[in-house]
C-alpha cells in the first residue's frame, strides 16, 4: 500500500503545552507524535475504495441519527458530550472491513506503536449536511486514543475554513473549557480534502470541526483504534 503524506503542520518541539510526563513514552516517541500528533496522508484510502464507502454512507443516510448538543457537559480531559450538530450513522461491512484489514493497521501502527489495536466497535460515518453544522472543540472518547478519519464527499464552496478540522497541538495538557474560551490560540487549521485521511492522536490533541457553509456538503468516515 503505496501511503502519501500530504501534509504536516507542527512539530512536536513547537508544542509549548506539551507535558512529556503525562504521556506513555511510547505514544511519545512514535511518528505521530513527532509529527505533532497527526498528519494528513493520500492513498489509505484507494479512489475505488472511497467511491465503495461513499456509496455505503449514502445507503445508510435514512438510518442516521442527528446529533445536536448545545450545551457542553463540562467535561474537561477526554470524551463528554462537547456541543455539537450533525449527523452520525454506524458503519457497514465495507468500513469495518477497511477498519480491520491487515494493511491499514500496519501503516497506523508504524506511525503509533505496535501494540495499536481496533476497538472492537464499528465505526462510524459523519454526515455535515445543513449550514452551520459542526462539532465543538473536544479529546475523543477512552477507547478512542487514535482517530482515522478519510473525507468521502465535500462540496466546499469557497476556500475559507468552513468544514476544517482545528487543531491544537500546542494545547495538549490544558482543559478543554481554557482552550474554547481562547479558541484562536494555537489554532491550526487543516482541510482534509476529497481522498485524503487525517491520523489524529484524537484523546490527546484538542480538535473541532468548524461549521461548514451554506451550501456545503461533507461526508466522513471516523474509525477509532487503542493505542496500548
Amino acid at each position: 500500500m503505496q501511503v502519501n503524506v500530504s501534509q504536516s503542520k507542527v512539530r512536536a518541539n513547537h508544542a509549548s503545552g506539551y507535558r512529556p510526563e503525562s504521556i506513555p513514552t511510547v505514544i511519545r516517541d512514535s511518528q505521530l507524535m513527532k509529527r505533532g500528533g497527526f498528519d494528513v496522508f493520500e492513498g489509505l484510502v484507494d479512489a475505488g475504495m472511497r467511491r465503495e464507502m461513499l456509496s455505503e454512507a449514502v445507503a445508510l443516510l435514512p438510518h442516521a441519527t442527528r446529533c445536536e448538543v448545545t450545551v457542553s457537559d463540562g467535561e474537561e480531559q477526554r470524551g463528554g458530550t462537547p456541543r455539537r450538530r450533525f449527523i452520525n450513522a454506524q458503519g457497514g461491512p465495507l468500513q469495518q472491513a477497511f477498519n480491520t484489514s491487515a494493511a491499514v493497521l500496519d501503516f497506523l501502527r508504524g506511525l503509533t506503536n505496535r501494540g495499536l489495536t481496533f476497538t472492537g466497535e464499528i465505526g462510524t460515518y459523519s454526515y455535515y449536511m445543513d449550514p452551520g453544522d459542526y462539532l465543538d472543540i473536544h479529546r475523543d472518547i477512552l477507547t478512542c486514543d487514535v482517530a482515522v478519519i478519510t473525507c468521502l464527499h465535500d462540496r466546499a464552496t469557497d476556500g475559507g475554513d468552513n468544514g476544517r478540522l482545528c487543531l491544537y497541538p500546542e494545547r495538549l495538557s490544558e482543559p478543554l473549557s481554557q482552550i474554547r474560551a481562547t479558541p484562536e490560540h494555537g489554532a491550526v487549521s487543516v482541510r482534509v480534502e476529497v481522498g485524503q485521511t487525517i491520523v489524529l492522536y484524537g484523546g490527546i490533541v484538542p480538535h473541532a470541526l468548524m461549521p461548514v457553509a451554506e451550501g456545503q456538503a461533507r461526508i466522513v468516515s471516523v474509525l477509532c483504534y487503542r493505542a496500548m
